[in-house]
């Protein structure tokens, strides 16, 4: 099976609600706790943590080029995907993480789900080439989830990243980047326009629904559109 499929039927597990493996053989759950001993090997590294921000590319061009090599950032180089798009435009536009297609296309929101992104930015009157795309995480997690513990190191990061781009309004889609930014999941911040505060000015955002989702649920596409209406609006 290739890599594409495999991180394919993750992301359908991972939509269906299944967030806990189960092993294929019968366990003892009667069966006394093992030791701190017994458990010691299995206990999970912790995560990477961030670069202090002092240490951080100042600008654009380079900040780019760190986020797609440094070892300190969550997931492996061989698999983020750059930001893409026109910072001259001041439309910057925040997904949570690239698509389990995007590593062999190599480029942000591809195959259907980019289709459909496509069609929302056209409803706007935006395009690609007109907008700041940037991935919250570079890379995507095999879950196809950002946990918390990702989602901690990335956010000072994400925050330099728009520092540098200057957007003037900011258009936040997926979990990921609402709860880092915003402090709310997404559903929650919906409706609302939001300030986030970009070095030392305030920009206006608003968070939606991410294309993936809006893509297997049809009727999520009223409430994408109201949304990219308000984003229109600013």
């Amino acid at each position: 099976m290739t890599d594409g499929a495999l991180l394919s039927a993750l992301d359908w597990w991972a939509e269906a609600g299944v967030d806990t493996l189960a092993d294929d053989l019968p366990r003892n759950w009667l069966a006394a706790a093992p030791t701190a001993s017994e458990t010691a090997e299995v206990i999970p590294a912790a995560a990477p943590l961030a670069p202090a921000a002092a240490n951080l590319p100042d600008t654009l061009e380079d900040f780019r080029a760190f986020l797609l090599a440094d070892a300190t950032i969550p997931g492996p180089a061989s698999m983020r995907i750059d930001a893409t798009g026109d910072t001259a435009s001041g439309v910057v536009i925040v997904v949570d993480m690239p698509e389990a297609e995007d590593r062999a296309s190599g480029r942000l929101l591809s195959g259907e789900v980019g289709a459909l992104f496509d069609r929302m930015l056209g409803a706007i009157k935006l395009s690609r080439e007109h907008v700041y795309l940037i991935p919250f995480s570079p890379a995507r997690p095999t879950t196809g989830r950002l946990s918390p513990a990702e989602i901690k190191p990335l956010t000072p990061l994400l925050l330099r990243h728009l520092a540098l781009a200057a957007p003037q309004k900011l258009l936040l889609l997926g979990d990921a980047p609402v709860q880092a930014l915003l402090n709310l999941p997404a559903a929650k911040a919906r409706e609302t326009v939001h300030s986030v505060t970009v070095g030392e000015t305030a920009v206006p955002a608003v968070a939606s629904i991410h294309p993936r989702i809006v893509h297997m649920r049809r009727d999520y596409r009223a409430l994408a559109w109201a949304d990219l209406q308000q984003f229109e609006s600013l």
